[in-house]
């Protein structure tokens, strides 16, 4: 077993706190910080920090934040990030104009944990407040025993998706259905489909704003139970008012952080969710 990378992960910004964790980086020589956001696809910086980092952009795709909407991108290439002394090297990177809490928070973009480098394995330790980027091979489950001892750990088979950490797991008494592990999520939530009928005649809220500035809204549900794995987890949901672009749940930083996952490593790995 190799430890390639081991760094340690806040949650403190300019402006005050934030719910996700966040590593510190530089970029082209600018130091900043990046998200560590297991629900992101891609790596993804500001314009505003590829500008002070003297990066060039062309036009990109739209892309899809959290509310469905779409945001308009453009693409960087043969861009370098170091994290922890630890020097990255990426063909191309997805850039967006800084939504505002980026912009007061001094953050410049977000890291997709599980691309960091193809074929590790990476461990967001969300209880002890660090990012390792380890080769273990077969040696991973020993390792993880030893690491955190008396943990629960559920070796949880993936599901083939957008690239964003994806397994089945279920909201009782409903049938599992596809789930994100998203560590760039507040909340816990689930799509109308998932949870037929739950919910129905409460009051929607307001549950904040994707990275595009379009508002989403929903209802909470408190005390529903997260089944995934042989665990299960109590939680207070909200039932998503807006399109998900999946019609399953998504497992925000109300459960994990306290927790541990290890995403990455060869294809068709299992996601390992540790639980104290």
């Amino acid at each position: 077993m190799q430890l390639l990378l081991d760094a340690p992960i806040g949650y403190e910004v300019d402006d005050g706190t934030t719910h996700a964790p966040l590593v510190q980086a530089t970029v082209g020589g600018v130091a900043t910080r990046l998200i560590l956001d297991t629900g992101s696809s891609d790596h993804i910086l500001t314009a505003e920090l590829c500008a002070a980092a003297g990066l060039s952009t062309e036009p990109g795709e739209p892309g899809t934040d959290s509310t469905g909407s779409s945001v308009p991108s453009w693409q960087a290439r043969d861009v370098a990030i170091e994290v922890g002394q630890v020097d990255f090297a990426y063909d191309e990177v997805v850039v967006i104009t800084a939504p505002p809490p980026f912009r007061s928070g001094g953050i410049g973009g977000a890291l997709s944990p599980q691309r960091l480098r193809p074929g590790t394995h990476v461990l967001l330790d969300l209880a002890g407040g660090r990012v390792a980027m380890l080769e273990a091979g077969d040696a991973l489950p020993a390792w993880l025993s030893d690491a955190f001892p008396g943990w629960r750990h559920l070796a949880l088979p993936p599901v083939d998706g957008d690239g964003t950490i994806l397994v089945r797991a279920a909201i009782d008494p409903f049938p599992p259905v596809v789930t994100m592990l998203d560590s760039g999520a507040k909340a816990t939530y689930a799509a109308q489909a998932a949870v037929p009928g739950l919910g129905q005649g409460g009051v929607s809220r307001s549950t904040g704003r994707g990275v595009g500035g379009s508002e989403s809204f929903g209802v909470d549900v408190p005390g529903q139970t997260l089944r995934v794995g042989d665990a299960t987890l109590p939680v207070d949901l909200l039932i998503a008012s807006h399109e998900m672009g999946l019609a399953g749940c998504v497992v925000g930083m109300d459960l994990l952080r306290g927790t541990a996952l290890v995403v990455g490593g060869p294809p068709g790995s299992p996601v390992h969710w540790l639980l104290p």
